[in-house]
C-alpha cells in the first residue's frame, strides 16, 4: 500500500508538479516609500530608520494586504552608496529575503545618489529573464542613462522606467505561463513630461517582444483618475504635441474595476494623517487574460507613523 501510494505521489508530481500555480492568482503591490535623505531628519517623526521596519512589514508581511505579493513595484527607494543609512536599495534588497530585485539609477550614476524605481519578484515564482529587461528613461533618448531632455533645468529630476519579462516556474520548471512587469514614477512637475513619458511606456509595451505575455503596471503617476493621462493608460486617444495617440493596448485599472462605484481613497498624505478622497495617484494597471479579482489602500501604520507620506496600493489578478 506504501508503495502504491509512493507511485501515486510521484505520477501526481510529475503530472501536476509544473503546474502547481496554475490557479494561483498574482498579487502585486505599489509602494512610493518615498526617498530617505530628503527628509528633515532627525527633526521629524517619520525619518527613514523609523519607517523601515514598517515598509518591510507591508512588504514582505502583507500586514493588512493581499500578499504574499508575486510582483512589488516600489518607488523612490534612494540609491546613496556613499550614506548607507540612507542607501535604501541595499537595505530592501537585504531585507526582502525570498524576493529578487532589479533597478537602475534614474540619474544613471551607480556610484551617485539617486532615485529609483525598484521592482522584487518573488523568486520560488518567477524567473526573470536576462534577455527582456532592464531599464530605460522617460526622455527623447530612452537608452541612454540619466537622460531628461523633456524638461527644462531638469525640474522633477531624472525619470525612468525598470521592466521585465518573468517566466512562472514550477517543480519542473517552467509552466509556460508569463509576465511583463513595468515599474515607474512620472515627473511631478511637468505635465507634457508626463505625457510624454506615458506614451513611450505605452510603445514599448505594444513592442515587447513576447506579444502573447499581459503586462502589469505600477507606479505613482503623479495623475489623478479622472485626468486625461490615466484615461490614456485605459485606452482613449491623447491630444497634445499637435497629435493624436491611442494606445494600441488599452489596460485594466483594477483598483477602480474591482469598485466600479467607490469613490476612490487618496494615496498622498504628507504624513497628516488626513486622508482625502481626491488624491489618488498610485496605479497598478494590467491587461488581459489577467483580470483584477481584488485590490486595496493599505492604511497600515503603527502608533500615528505611516511608512510613508504615500499610501500602498495592492491588487490580485486572475488568470482568466
Amino acid at each position: 500500500m506504501k508503495t502504491f501510494n509512493l507511485i501515486l505521489s510521484i505520477l501526481f508530481l510529475f503530472v501536476f508538479g509544473s503546474t502547481v500555480f496554475a490557479d494561483e492568482p498574482i498579487r502585486v503591490l505599489t509602494f512610493n516609500i518615498l526617498c530617505a535623505g530628503w527628509e528633515s531628519e532627525p527633526k521629524q517623526n517619520h525619518a527613514w530608520e523609523k519607517r523601515f521596519p514598517i515598509v518591510v512589514e507591508v512588504m514582505k508581511n502583507f500586514p493588512d494586504g493581499n500578499g504574499p505579493y508575486d510582483f512589488i513595484g516600489t518607488q523612490e527607494p534612494a540609491n546613496n552608496p556613499a550614506k548607507p543609512e540612507y542607501h535604501q536599495v541595499q537595505q530592501l534588497a537585504d531585507a526582502m529575503t525570498g524576493y529578487g530585485s532589479l533597478f537602475a539609477p534614474c540619474g544613471g550614476k551607480p556610484d551617485k545618489f539617486s532615485l529609483t524605481n525598484m521592482i522584487f519578484w518573488k523568486k520560488d515564482r518567477w524567473e526573470i529573464d536576462p534577455n527582456d529587461s532592464g531599464t530605460f528613461w522617460l526622455s527623447g533618448t530612452p537608452e541612454i542613462p540619466g537622460s531628461n531632455d523633456w524638461v527644462e533645468k531638469n525640474k522633477g529630476g531624472e525619470r525612468c522606467v525598470t521592466y521585465g519579462l518573468f517566466h512562472e516556474i514550477g517543480s519542473n520548471g517552467r509552466t509556460g505561463k508569463k509576465v511583463y512587469f513595468f515599474n515607474t514614477h512620472l515627473n511631478v512637475f511637468v505635465e507634457i513630461a508626463r505625457l510624454r513619458s506615458a506614451v513611450l511606456i505605452m510603445e514599448r509595451i505594444k513592442n515587447r517582444k513576447a506579444k502573447d505575455a499581459p503586462v502589469i503596471v505600477t507606479g505613482d503617476f503623479n495623475a489623478l483618475q479622472d485626468s486625461p493621462l490615466i484615461a490614456y493608460m485605459r485606452g482613449k486617444p491623447l491630444e497634445f504635441d499637435g497629435q493624436t495617440f491611442t494606445p494600441s493596448l488599452p489596460l485594466i485599472e483594477t483598483f477602480k474595476t474591482v469598485y466600479p462605484n467607490s469613490p476612490e481613497l487618496g494615496t498622498t498624505h504628507g504624513y497628516s494623517g488626513k486622508i482625502s478622497w481626491d488624491k489618488k495617484i498610485d496605479f497598478i494597471f494590467t491587461s488581459p487574460p489577467l483580470k483584477p479579482i481584488g485590490a486595496k489602500i493599505i492604511l497600515t501604520q503603527k502608533d500615528g507613523l505611516y511608512p510613508s507620506d504615500h499610501l500602498p496600493v495592492d491588487a490580485v489578478l486572475q488568470w482568466e
